[in-house]
């Protein structure tokens, strides 16, 4: 009889652990990435992005929102994990995380599109 009552309350401990693990998993995805082919025929209105030039590194703190970066590499940090930033790709965050590109050009000046 106690070996019934172990069973079940084992059976049901799994069952309430498995919906609570489905319910709490977020399946969408927070950045999404999107390659740009010809970055002179992008359409910036459809995805409204203003274009922006910087003669110094680039650090935007908590970004949500749509980026590209049209002629360097930077980084974007989400929860300490650095991850590269490509050029001629969107990207779309959808979590705040923080960019930061550094130049090393020194006669070209960093060109990003955001919103």
């Amino acid at each position: 009889m106690i070996f019934i009552i172990l069973l079940i309350y084992f059976i049901l401990l799994i069952i309430i652990e498995f919906f609570f693990i489905c319910s709490t998993s977020n399946k969408k995805e927070s950045i999404t990435l999107e390659n740009i082919e010809n970055i002179d025929k992008f359409d910036f209105k459809k995805h409204k992005l203003e274009k922006e030039k910087s003669e110094n590194d680039v650090d935007i703190k908590n970004f949500v929102g749509k980026f590209v970066i049209v002629n360097n590499y930077g980084f974007y940090i989400n929860l300490d994990d650095w991850n590269l930033l490509q050029p001629k790709k969107l990207y779309e965050f959808k979590v705040p995380v923080n960019i930061k590109i550094i130049k090393i050009k020194n006669n070209e000046d960093i060109e990003y599109l955001l919103n």
